[in-house]
């Protein structure tokens, strides 16, 4: 805080709620923030772990957005990538955010997840509408500060090593664009639209990403061309050229589709397969074979799944021995 000169701090994780010691981590930040006007930020929230009395200390600070990840539009994609979250638990969680003095929430989600319908792309709109509307049935008109503002997300799915999803297809550029539209389509027709903003992560920068998560060793060879041909500082959106990119593949021979919409067979060989992430391949299959089906599986703090991690002798299979 005295070297950077930002205004606010922000805790980053996953799931910032999984963090047993949040609220006293937040008693702390507000002691060391509050008298510098330092704003404290807490993304990632769960928000059928979010307490309301982690809200209020913070709002104490100085208010900020929300930020909560429902992360598909229909409770059916939600039991599909095993999110562990109902719509009634989201509302709920917004329910208690707007009494707490909160009028601005900005909700993530992902795009183009597998067995991914029109219905679950439009049921972003749908229930960006509900928690809109949420706020004006929630907060007496005499108590409200302002309009209430959602701001809705979407990045586009790419599966990832070491996760059920490394068998998934991903989707085109022009198919992640297509889903993009549909949603924003869906948004204009809602009563509070002028309440909603819906915008999305770029699609070129996403199939590049998908073609790095699960590229074997030719994959490095376009790296290097990519770099020689100019590709810098591509995280930064001023900066990206996929052209850059797209004529390091031509020049390699390499076929990025290849990497990313192609589906793997369960037998397949991965490059990252001599890796040991503690996770067994085994526990993966079954999941992702549950995740087709639309399966949810029980959080590791309710019943073991047997995922093989437990071997490492930490984290949250031991949590009760502390």
């Amino acid at each position: 805080m005295r070297t950077t000169g930002h205004e606010e701090i922000s805790l980053s994780s996953l799931s910032s709620s999984d963090y047993t010691h949040l609220p006293e981590l937040v008693e702390f930040l507000i002691k060391e923030c509050s008298a510098k006007g330092i704003n404290i930020s807490l993304p990632s929230l769960r928000i059928d772990a979010f307490s309301l009395d982690v809200m209020s200390k913070v709002q104490d600070v100085k208010k900020s957005s929300l930020t909560f990840a429902p992360e598909a539009g229909s409770q059916r994609l939600r039991d599909v990538i095993n999110k562990g979250l109902t719509e009634e638990v989201i509302l709920q969680g917004a329910a208690d955010a707007f009494r707490g003095g909160w009028n601005r929430v900005k909700l993530y989600f992902m795009l183009g997840l597998p067995t991914e319908q029109r219905e679950d792309m439009e049921g972003i709109a749908l229930l960006s509408e509900k928690i809109a509307r949420l706020y004006y049935d929630t907060v007496p008109k005499d108590q409200r500060h302002g309009k209430v503002q959602i701001v809705a997300s979407s990045s586009f799915f790419v599966p990832k090593p070491f996760t059920p999803f490394q068998w998934a297809r991903m989707c085109t550029r022009e198919e992640f664009l297509e889903r993009a539209y549909i949603v924003k389509n869906k948004f204009r027709e809602m009563k509070n639209f002028k309440s909603l903003k819906y915008n999305w992560h770029e699609a070129d920068v996403t199939v590049l990403e998908g073609v790095l998560a699960r590229g074997d060793r030719r994959v490095s060879a376009v790296v290097e061309a990519a770099y020689r041909n100019g590709a810098l500082f591509d995280s930064w959106s001023e900066y990206f050229d996929n052209r850059l990119w797209e004529k390091a593949f031509e020049d390699c021979g390499v076929d990025p589709d290849f990497y990313t919409v192609r589906e793997r067979a369960l037998d397949e060989k991965f490059p990252w397969d001599f890796i040991d992430a503690g996770v067994s391949r085994e526990f993966l299959e079954r999941e992702w074979l549950l995740a087709l089906k639309g399966q949810v599986s029980p959080n590791c703090r309710q019943k073991c799944s047997g995922c093989g991690a437990r071997r490492f002798q930490g984290g949250v299979c031991y949590e009760d021995q502390d």
